[in-house]
């Protein structure tokens, strides 16, 4: 009866959980004064940072044409121009782990999609902060390419559902698995307190993928500003994005830009040495917001 009272009381906190719960407010339900409560107690202290958050974007599409090609969200059925859907419908958990007049010592992220078209798991990843310094921190797992603004902006605060097209077609579903340090000093550094820098290496197929089909992995960097204030009311950040890496080259056709008679087009090498080889991939990107 005791453990069925436990369970009873953390099942109510999750059923309650909207947006990010702390389970701070746990602390309203518990007396403890009774062994019951003590335990309850212990449950908190010990999930004192764990943290439950989730949003739904519902959507009604109306297409032009039954069976129409849709770049995002899944095209239309053969029979089919209008339709409810959710386009996400996600729940995140996450918890830190704090270590004594240190701050943060471990951070570890769970995030999925479930809607009427599958299940997806969006992020997975731990990030390891080294405290001596208060400089650095290390993640690892499945997580958002550090490349440019929008990819890291979460779809929860966007103006708009949907990324910007570029964003959709160079970073398709913006995560990937691979590892990244950064620099973000968490202690007092004059103007340095207002930089932070992310360089990782990653798969480079995506999420997408069922696994990882070659040797080759993307090099990415970041470097941002954090928000100054220009006046009361007007923030200003600003940052620069490289990304250096390539894709197995699964044909001998190797498309490229050049020039022919003078004008500039897409041009094809059929090399058989091309077969099997690294066909490259060089972005670059700043953004100012």
């Amino acid at each position: 009866m005791r453990n069925l009272k436990i369970i009873l009381a953390l099942f109510i906190v999750f059923i309650f959980a909207s947006g990010k719960v702390h389970a701070q407010f746990l602390m309203d339900m518990v007396d403890t004064t009774k062994t019951e409560g003590k335990g309850l107690f212990g449950v908190y202290k010990k999930f004192d940072h764990l943290k439950i958050g989730g949003y739904i974007q519902p959507q009604f599409q109306i297409a032009s044409d039954k069976g129409i090609k849709n770049f995002e969200g899944g095209d239309f059925g053969s029979q089919v121009s209008n339709r409810f859907m959710l386009r996400r419908s996600r729940v995140k958990i996450e918890y830190v782990h704090f270590t004594q007049n240190k701050g943060p010592g471990i951070q570890i992220v769970f995030q999925f999609d479930a809607n009427e078209r599958s299940f997806t798991v969006r992020d997975v990843w731990g990030r390891i902060f080294e405290n001596k310094f208060q400089l650095f921190s290390f993640t690892t797992g499945m997580f958002a390419r550090p490349f440019g603004y929008e990819i890291n902006y979460s779809s929860s605060d966007r103006e708009s559902p949907e990324r910007g097209r570029m964003s959709q077609m160079l970073m398709k579903s913006e995560r990937d698995l691979g590892a990244m340090i950064s620099f973000d000093p968490r202690r007092k550094l004059g103007v340095l307190n207002q930089v932070k820098i992310d360089i990782g290496l990653f798969n480079g197929q995506g999420i997408n993928a069922a696994g990882d089909f070659d040797n080759y992995k993307d090099l990415i960097a970041r470097i941002s500003s954090k928000p100054i204030l220009i006046s009361k009311n007007i923030t200003c950040s600003f940052g620069a994005s490289a990304l250096q890496g390539g894709l197995l080259q699964n044909t001998k056709f190797r498309y490229y830009t050049g020039t022919q008679n003078g004008i500039k087009t897409t041009l094809v090498d059929s090399s058989a040495t091309n077969l099997f080889g690294k066909s490259p991939r060089k972005y670059f990107g700043a953004d100012a917001h």
